[in-house]
């Protein structure tokens, strides 16, 4: 049965009133203006993973209540150490379990499921329909990387600024990309359209990711991904939830319309050294950057 328009003024009263209790703590800290927009704002998560999961939840909480989360895939029991989910829902789609935990938080909370995650079919309609994107889309297969393209692509053409994040061991790194600038050219010119068929995560990698940022526990790594040894991506709780703090401060910058660095790194690890050990870990750094240098230069032609 239809509300009656004094019944829709009154559930709306009740919204209000909830949003104003659940935000109230935010005063003095978020102006009215920045929680408006926030709460107006649709939200791209695309990729509901290490990355993207770890922001979805405190959006909700900071006041965003329009979500569109995209994902195709299911947890796995490996993702447990640092990904949004209990056992329960090992094999489950990542996004709908987002969704349910937030409708908990904020009952009112509009958010919808894109259970293919993003695609060279929908990603020009996920980014027009967003105010701003959180590019989570998986790094680790070729398949994922022509997504992530497609995405950044649309999100240039419909002027959406994007924040995209990589947990590398204890290391989060948070590439800003604010498409609002119509000369900034997709992923800051860095991957070029005719090297995405084909293109392998080490490739990709090597042109977007900066070799100075990535930390000294990976090195090893790298080389024995690059002896084919192996193929992981090790990854912790805390530098992927580190990117949920950043996020939601960007989004709130951002969808305020002020600038943002466009690169923001916080290594965990060394944050938590002591002074001598800095250092060593510093010369270690500079050791393995000299052995890395001419490799990654061989991967970014």
């Amino acid at each position: 049965m239809a509300l009656t328009a004094p019944d829709r003024a009154d559930a709306r009263q009740r919204h209000d009133d909830f949003y104003a209790g659940l935000t109230a703590r935010n005063h003095g800290l978020v102006d009215d203006e920045e929680q408006r927009r926030l709460r107006r704002t649709t939200i791209l998560v695309a990729g509901c993973g290490s990355i993207g999961g770890a922001v979805v939840e405190p959006l909700v909480r900071l006041g965003a209540e329009h979500l569109l989360l995209a994902e195709p895939d299911g947890y796995e029991l490996h993702n447990l150490n640092r990904q949004q989910a209990r056992l329960a829902d090992v094999g489950r789609n990542k996004a709908e379990v987002l969704a349910e935990r937030v409708r908990q938080i904020n009952p009112h909370v509009d958010v919808r499921v894109e259970p293919r995650g993003v695609t060279a079919d929908n990603a020009a309609g996920l980014a027009a329909a967003a105010g701003l994107i959180v590019d989570g889309v998986d790094v680790t297969t070729t398949a994922a990387l022509a997504c992530k393209y497609t995405l950044h692509v649309a999100a240039q053409r419909h002027a959406v600024p994007v924040v995209c994040g990589y947990d590398i061991a204890g290391t989060q790194l948070v590439l800003v990309y604010d498409y609002r600038d119509r000369s900034l050219p997709v992923l800051r010119g860095r991957l070029a359209r005719r090297l995405t068929k084909g293109l392998d995560p080490l490739h990709f990698l090597a042109r977007v990711v900066p070799l100075r940022v990535v930390p000294v526990e990976m090195f090893g790594e790298l080389r024995r991904q690059l002896n084919g040894e192996s193929t992981a991506f090790p990854q912790l709780v805390y530098s992927a939830q580190l990117f949920g703090v950043l996020a939601c401060r960007l989004a709130l910058e951002l969808l305020a319309g002020r600038p943002v660095r466009h690169r923001i790194v916080i290594d965990v690890h060394t944050a938590t050294r002591p002074g001598r050990q800095r250092w060593r870990i510093r010369l270690a750094r500079l050791v393995e950057l000299a052995r890395m240098s001419r490799v990654a230069i061989a991967y970014r032609r």
